[in-house]
């Protein structure tokens, strides 16, 4: 279930993180590198996030 989220969020954030639009400027241009970085970051956590392990009773 966790892959059907971090996917789309590391493809989103590859394409903003190497998009370049000369009309918005140079702080444009860093504002989509950071927000392309911070998409990526998440994905990543929600792909590598371990499942939670169910503790056995001895009873």
């Amino acid at each position: 279930m966790r892959w059907i989220f971090s996917i789309p969020l590391i493809l989103f954030g590859a394409f903003l993180f190497s998009l370049s639009i000369n009309s918005i400027g140079e702080i444009g241009n860093i504002i989509l590198k950071i927000g392309g970085f911070g998409f990526l970051l998440v994905g990543a956590i929600v792909g590598r996030r371990k499942k939670e392990q169910q503790s056995q009773s001895p009873l």
